[in-house]
């Protein structure tokens, strides 16, 4: 589905990985851990600019801007806050990569921005300014956006990291239904263990400048030692 092979990434004159490779499959749910500085922002961000990136056996060099925002639907930790700005209308620009040159929304399109919002909860804001919501809210119509973009492929930059306990464990349920149920394939930054460690098919762990996967059912003993150093 999606695969690194063999890429350094640099930091100025730091190398925060060396000839790394990441394969990833349709329908898994994949946590990227790390240490603070680790590199985890800058490796989702090489998923989708790096000449070494395969989407299905293809370079992304060779997809137009179009086709790669019909590939890839990305949630970083970057806020929007824009008055007058209402929850629907944010969820919306998720369909952009499907309208017609003017953008105007079909009914098909509607559709899809009303089931993405009820996917995350949200029913109860439409008809709100995105501006009075709070960080936690706004995430979940972040997320609600990327599930209307309707790609097969899900980057995610600490997607949880806004949200109260509980909510934490419901986005990552989510999440991980939508790899499983709808064969996508979800990668996903974080530190929050314990919301990830029920749900998720595999952990991408960075560690000094290299990078691994390993199944769930390995990634305890990884992650404790990780994090204890």
């Amino acid at each position: 589905m999606i695969q690194l092979e063999n890429i350094s990434l640099s930091y100025g004159s730091r190398t925060i990985l060396r000839e790394v490779s990441l394969h990833l499959v349709a329908g898994e749910f994949c946590a990227l851990i790390g240490r603070n500085g680790a590199g985890k922002s800058t490796l989702l961000r090489a998923l989708t600019s790096n000449g070494g990136t395969l989407i299905d056996g293809s370079p992304i060099a060779e997809l137009s801007t179009e086709k790669l925002a019909q590939k890839i639907a990305i949630v970083t930790t970057e806020r929007i806050r824009i008055e007058n700005l209402l929850v629907e209308d944010l969820v919306a620009m998720g369909r952009a990569p499907y309208t017609n040159w003017v953008g105007h929304l079909q009914e098909v399109d509607r559709d899809i921005v009303r089931e993405a919002i009820n996917a995350v909860g949200m029913d109860d804001f439409v008809g709100r300014d995105t501006s009075s919501l709070s960080d936690g809210e706004l995430q979940r119509v972040m997320i609600a956006r990327a599930i209307a973009q309707q790609t097969p492929i899900i980057l995610l930059d600490e997607p949880t990291a806004f949200l109260d306990i509980p909510t934490r464990f419901e986005v990552c349920r989510l999440l991980a239904d939508l790899a499983h149920r709808q064969g996508k394939c979800i990668l996903f930054s974080t530190h929050d263990i314990d919301s990830a460690l029920p749900v998720c098919d595999s952990f991408a762990i960075i560690e000094g400048a290299t990078l691994r996967k390993v199944p769930t059912a390995e990634a305890a003993a990884e992650i404790e030692r990780l994090f204890k150093r």
